[in-house]
């Protein structure tokens, strides 16, 4: 399976509260955040990135996303879903990313692949690989 070697900054983010009042949640917080990422590498894109997170004060938590990228792979344009889950702990995040499935347009038609990351938390470009094949 064909990889892309990429990073990916935050150009842009906003967090707000949801769900349940932290009261009612103990040490928990519910949040949601907006992103815009901007990829470099094998991957040249934008993505607009929704995140549901379930946090604690000192910042350990998990949450699941999706992520609207739209650039290109290996020289092949469009965009494509991915479906991102993860946790943050101790100052560092793990996240798998998924290809949602049907969701490639363009010469990305019948993209899938996944990536798997773990680095520091609030890095200035988060580099991963992504293996990928369009059908």
């Amino acid at each position: 399976m064909p990889q892309a070697n990429a990073t990916y900054s935050t150009k842009s983010w906003d967090r707000r509260p949801f769900g349940a009042p932290a009261t009612e949640l103990g040490a928990m917080q519910l949040g949601r955040i907006e992103m815009v990422h901007t990829y470099k590498g094998d991957i040249e894109a934008e993505g607009i990135l929704q995140y549901l997170i379930a946090y604690t004060k000192d910042g350990n938590g998990s949450f699941v996303g999706l992520e609207k990228v739209t650039g290109t792979i290996g020289g092949k344009s469009g965009s494509f879903v991915l479906q991102c889950t993860g946790t943050a702990e101790n100052e560092r995040l793990k996240q798998r990313l998924v290809i949602v499935p049907d969701s490639g347009t363009g010469e990305l038609r019948g993209l899938r692949g996944q990536a798997e990351m773990e680095c520091d938390l609030h890095m200035d470009e988060y580099p991963f690989t992504l293996e990928y094949e369009v059908e």
